[in-house]
């Protein structure tokens, strides 16, 4: 029996304990290893890192320039278009910078407009600025703006007043301008993410 014994614990003691394997194995990394047994913490998983973006990937570990933001769904070139004054058509250029949109020599006015903008609405108060509009210089005057995004189609709504010499507003145009969608920049669709067409 003691002979058995001591067979088994030489036996026994000859097997040999199985190395771990490291490496990733988080199968969505880009890294993955189907070998490893134990994760060193090296996965690699490509995404959008920023915060502000529509498509932010709380799991991701490294930016692969995918990142989206509201400003997108209004970037182009748009003919636009209101009946407001004897009404009159212009081309108007939106750029987009993250979470801002510009209107470039907005509505046709020899000004930018900047705008923060957080989904497919807008909407900004106080605006001072001078502008031409209707071929008159105004110095300085106040406008509030509101815009929705609909396909590829923005409608607007603006109101300018300027201050008499009392310093009470006075209403100079209350507008609703509309835009249609030309030439280059992106597409949005109903609760859909932005994305390049």
């Amino acid at each position: 029996m003691f002979a058995a014994f001591a067979a088994l614990v030489s036996f026994s003691s000859c097997e040999k304990e199985e190395e771990a394997v490291t490496g990733c194995t988080n199968a969505t990394a880009t890294n993955y290893n189907a070998e490893a047994t134990e994760d060193d913490g090296s996965c690699i998983i490509l995404g959008c890192t920023d915060y502000a973006a529509t498509n932010y990937n709380a799991v991701a570990t490294e930016d692969d320039d995918s990142c989206t933001y509201f400003g997108d769904i209004y970037a182009g070139t748009y003919d636009a278009a209101e009946d407001c004054g004897g009404g009159w058509e212009w081309e108007q250029l939106i750029t987009a910078n993250g979470n801002e949109i510009t209107l470039v020599n907005a509505f046709d006015w020899g000004v930018d407009v900047t705008i923060p903008v957080t989904g497919d609405s807008f909407n900004i108060s106080n605006l001072e600025s001078s502008i031409i509009a209707g071929g008159t210089e105004y110095a300085v005057v106040y406008t509030t703006l509101t815009g929705q995004i609909s396909g590829n189609t923005i409608a607007i709504h603006y109101v300018i007043a300027e201050a008499d010499e009392n310093g009470d507003l006075q209403e100079l145009f209350n507008c609703e301008p509309v835009m249609v969608l030309s030439g280059g920049g992106k597409r949005y669709s109903g609760a859909e993410k932005p994305f390049f067409n």
